[in-house]
């Protein structure tokens, strides 16, 4: 693996909270707007049980197109068309998504494949058991999750960024560009993941039903989003703002 030498996590947060620091009011509208999403979202529907959810996702994607396009200072912040030249890196990386988790939940099953034996009947046993765990199930799935995160969602997000401010959105570039970065990207979804869990700790020994993960939630979404539009400016450089 080689090096990743324009990529320092202490730099990268210096550089957020000062981002922050400098634009407050446009940040603290991007989370109240976010927040009013989430409410929404989560409150008024009932998430994906919900028909309507979909139009509150389409209206989702272009809220952070919008948001990416100010942050780059790209005018107009909205365009019929530069939305649509987003669509395929977003069609690609769902796929990416899609083909991963597939894989991690087909993978327990693979045994199956060899036939039956008494190892196979001990290994069953142990994956019913496993299945029935609630706490073992809820910490294998978010270790899972932390791992492959860095690479279905991070890396990826840089070749749509890209798309959504008009330059490349070819993933094959984001993945090339980012080459030997893994364990800072690691390092960055340990960050920002203990922090939705601590919120969402917290929402559950307070009993407020939620309200603290859309408001709290909601910075730390757009915090982790202008940690993702510093990291693009740190692989490609050579932007023209």
């Amino acid at each position: 693996m080689t090096a990743c030498p324009k990529f320092s996590i202490s730099k990268l947060f210096v550089d957020t909270f000062d981002y922050c620091y400098k634009n407050v009011q446009p940040v603290f509208l991007f989370v109240l707007i976010n927040a009013v999403f989430f409410a929404i979202g989560f409150k008024a529907f009932d998430g994906w049980h919900d028909g309507l959810f979909l139009i509150w996702l389409a209206l989702y994607y272009v809220y952070w197109f919008v948001f990416f396009r100010f942050y780059f200072g790209r005018k107009p912040l909205m365009g019929t068309k530069k939305i649509f030249d987003t669509l395929l890196p977003t069609a690609k990386i769902f796929v990416l998504m899609l083909v991963v988790m597939t894989l991690l939940l087909v993978l327990p099953l693979v045994p199956l494949l060899f036939g039956y034996t008494e190892w196979l009947e001990r290994y069953l046993q142990g994956l019913q058991k496993y299945m029935e765990e609630s706490v073992t199930i809820n910490f294998v799935t978010i270790l899972i999750f932390t791992l492959i995160f860095p690479l279905i969602y991070y890396r990826p997000m840089l070749a749509w960024i890209g798309s959504v401010i008009g330059r490349s959105g070819v993933l094959s570039t984001a993945f090339a560009r980012t080459k030997g970065c893994y364990i800072k990207f690691l390092l960055l979804t340990i960050v920002f993941n203990s922090a939705y869990l601590l919120v969402n700790y917290l929402d559950d020994r307070g009993n407020m039903d939620g309200w603290l993960n859309i408001s709290l939630g909601s910075v730390l979404v757009v915090i982790g989003n202008i940690a993702l539009a510093r990291v693009y400016e740190y692989f490609f450089l050579e932007i023209d703002k």
